[in-house]
């Protein structure tokens, strides 16, 4: 009997965990593509999904259009983050799809964050997305 109950506790914890937001796939699938972008638990050097209201994603969000500003002389300022991937290296990086205004006009941008291991940030790529 004891066993039986023992079974039934795993069993039940286990139907738990599958169904916890947590989990961003209840069946991986085993497409490269799909490998590569979201994972339920981070792997190092794999790109995983994102909270875009993470507090570390808003800082580099914050980060990459304060930088592309003073770099290119622009009035650009900080909107939203839309969506983005983060990829655990020696330090972090982040890939940010970020809504801003640019001279007054809406505009969406691509953009690429390295945060060091000390906590340096350095953008290493910016685009224009329309």
């Amino acid at each position: 009997m004891r066993v039986l109950c023992q079974l039934l506790c795993a069993l039940t914890l286990s139907l738990f965990l599958a169904c916890s937001p947590e989990k961003t796939e209840l069946w991986p699938t085993t497409s490269a593509s799909s490998m590569s972008t979201v994972s339920a638990d981070p792997v190092a050097g794999a790109w995983a999904l994102a909270d875009a209201f993470n507090p570390d994603v808003q800082e580099a969000a914050r980060f990459a259009v304060q930088t592309y500003a003073v770099q290119n002389k622009a009035r650009v300022l900080y909107k939203d983050v839309t969506q983005a991937r983060q990829q655990v290296v020696a330090g972090l990086n982040f890939d940010l799809h970020i809504q801003v205004t640019l001279d007054g006009a809406s505009r969406n941008a691509s953009a690429k964050v390295w945060r060091q291991p000390d906590g340096a940030y350095h953008l290493q790529a910016w685009a224009w997305l329309d």
